[in-house]
């Protein structure tokens, strides 16, 4: 895996964090929205992101959208990395 696909995968990730974790704040529900939109949407910037980091866009959309993505589960991946 490069560097680069690292980082795009870390945009990803950070997505699904903004998307999944609660927040009183209104920035935070304002980049809460934004992520599930992005991420709920097909669009050629989620494909291409997605692309980048070397991840299945398709697989991605498809979990987060039936729920299938846990953001206990993805903090604990990312404390062991």
């Amino acid at each position: 895996m490069t560097p680069e696909q690292r980082l795009w995968q870390a945009v990803v990730y950070r997505a699904a964090m903004d998307a999944l974790n609660p927040t009183d704040s209104d920035e935070g529900l304002k980049a809460q929205r934004e992520a599930d939109v992005w991420l709920r949407r097909n669009s050629k910037d989620f494909r291409r992101v997605c692309n980048l980091a070397g991840i299945d866009p398709d697989f991605i959309r498809d979990a987060y959208v039936a729920g299938r993505i846990d953001a206990q589960l993805l903090k604990s991946v990312e404390k062991a990395a």
